[in-house]
């Protein structure tokens, strides 16, 4: 594995065991998805990117928009830096941003907040310009790639396969080098076994906006700032939950009940 290789950080917990070499058969996240009360539906993407990332976002908004259960809407969104460096999605909506958020480990991150009945209530996508401008990371097809996963685990998707070096799956959900920039048919058929059901409520906003909530997460180093560790070995991202090489889960759990969940590729030799 090339030492440039930089980790990818998603939210969510991970719910299934992935077999080398072989696509997992159920590559969702832990049954975490939007509540909705009829088929198909459609999430507002605020769009806080800067016009070069324009284009990646217009073509993964279009490929998860083929699901024949849900759909992405753009709005435009704020693009100033605060915005970026917080990304907050939102009640019920996705924010998608990107800035040079330092060299913390990560390439690309999302994540989801979850109410009390396991359903998705705000989501998020941040993009690392950081690592992008490496030449190594500064191609059409890191960004559209990274672009793809991030907001396919925003709608409740894993990855199908976490091992750089096995058989390329020919989906964004697999992690690969040279990347690949698209979902595969598993991916849309997950979506369809994902929400298959109906809720008796809807998560998702009906219409776009910009407003706050939902929390982008935190950016310092581990270690730094609000990732510092606090009496109980706590940091900002919550507790982990365990690490297995490297691979780590963090939950943080709000006053009113929301849940936060993420996911971390740590970068290697971390």
């Amino acid at each position: 594995m090339s030492d440039r290789r930089i980790a990818l950080a998603v939210a969510g917990l991970l719910s299934v065991a992935l077999i080398p070499g072989v696509a997992s058969a159920d590559h969702s996240w832990g049954n975490y998805h939007w509540a909705r009360t009829a088929n198909p539906f459609t999430l507002t993407l605020i769009n806080s990117t800067t016009n070069d990332w324009d284009p990646y976002v217009v073509q993964a908004v279009s490929d998860w928009s083929s699901s024949s259960k849900l759909g992405f809407t753009q709005v435009e969104g704020e693009t100033d830096s605060q915005t970026r460096r917080r990304c907050n999605g939102g009640s019920g909506t996705v924010r998608i941003c990107n800035l040079a958020y330092g060299q913390n480990g990560w390439l690309g991150v999302a994540g989801i907040s979850i109410d009390t009945n396991g359903h998705i209530t705000t989501a998020y996508t941040k993009l690392n310009d950081t690592y992008f401008a490496w030449a190594f990371y500064n191609t059409p097809a890191w960004k559209q790639s990274v672009t793809c996963q991030e907001l396919g685990h925003d709608l409740g998707l894993d990855h199908q396969d976490e091992d750089f070096d096995n058989q390329s799956l020919f989906t964004c959900m697999d992690y690969q080098d040279p990347p690949y920039e698209y979902p595969n048919a598993h991916d849309y058929q997950q979506l369809d076994i994902i929400y298959q059901h109906l809720d008796s409520y809807d998560s998702f906003a009906s219409s776009g906006g910009g407003g706050g909530g939902g929390g982008g997460g935190c950016n310092a180093p581990p270690g730094k700032g609000c990732n510092k560790a606090g009496p109980d070995g706590d940091i900002g991202w919550g507790r982990s939950l365990g690490r297995r090489g490297q691979q780590e889960t963090f939950i943080r759990i709000d006053p009113d009940g929301t849940t936060h969940l993420t996911h971390v590729t740590w970068v290697m030799g971390h």
